[in-house]
């Protein structure tokens, strides 16, 4: 059976001399792997098919248990994210995020958007990379059950976080010293809860600030979820 799917590349892998096995978050389907022939092939006509960051429409051939892409058209690259070392970074952080959270099979029409929005900022605005990835992080964390509670209040007592705010992993939540837990609790700038909050309503936040919410996204991803984001920690870095 044949059927076309919208979806960006992942990742890919070597298979056999010519040939690659791609990983495709599709709207329609969600993750799918699909083999691509010949595309190491000098000239190869699918080549761009098989590239990280492609969004394409995929014409796929289901037989069986295995997917084939047979044809492709492509609907963008994102290239500008491939001429600049630390956007290339933030967009191989939101694939890999995806690639980590989103269910094989399972379609996630919010996740999707997500990643394709954050793609385009990268590829296309002006906003810094740090600025579009915190908030594309904010928002996929939340869409894939993992949201954090970044109030400006301490969600238990209701007292103003404009002090010293605490961090508690756990519970991805922020809350102020007479309320944090006697352990897991990590101090945090209130600059750094300020910023997050600035990227959570959509508006772009400084480089420095991007960098301080990215380390405490990357400490969560870590400490609560027990997963590491490589591109992230290259970004940080």
């Amino acid at each position: 059976m044949e059927e076309k799917l919208q979806g960006v590349v992942l990742n890919s892998v070597n298979y056999g001399e010519n040939d690659k096995i791609l990983s495709v978050f599709t709207l329609e389907k969600g993750i799918i792997s699909a083999k691509i022939k010949g595309v190491k092939k000098a000239g190869a006509k699918l080549k761009f098919a098989s590239e990280p960051f492609c969004f394409a429409e995929f014409i796929v051939l289901s037989s069986a248990d295995k997917k084939s892409v047979i044809n492709a058209s492509l609907i963008d690259s994102f290239y500008p994210i491939r001429e600049d070392i630390k956007r290339y970074f933030a967009g191989g952080s939101v694939l890999e995020f995806i690639k980590k959270f989103a269910k094989d099979s399972i379609v996630s029409a919010n996740a999707f958007t997500l990643l394709i929005t954050a793609l385009k900022e990268l590829a296309y605005s002006d906003e810094n990379p740090e600025s579009v990835l915190t908030r594309f992080f904010i928002n996929a964390l939340s869409v894939v059950g993992y949201g954090l509670n970044i109030s400006a209040n301490c969600p238990k007592c209701g007292k103003p976080l404009d002090i010293k705010p605490f961090f508690e992993y756990n519970i991805g939540a922020f809350r102020c010293e007479d309320c944090k837990a006697d352990n897991g609790a990590r101090e945090i700038n209130f600059l750094t809860l300020s910023a997050m909050n600035k990227a959570k309503k959509g508006e772009p936040i400084t480089e420095r600030e991007g960098v301080f919410c990215l380390r405490l996204i990357d400490y969560f991803l870590k400490q609560k979820i027990e997963t590491e984001i490589i591109s992230l920690k290259e970004l940080i870095r």
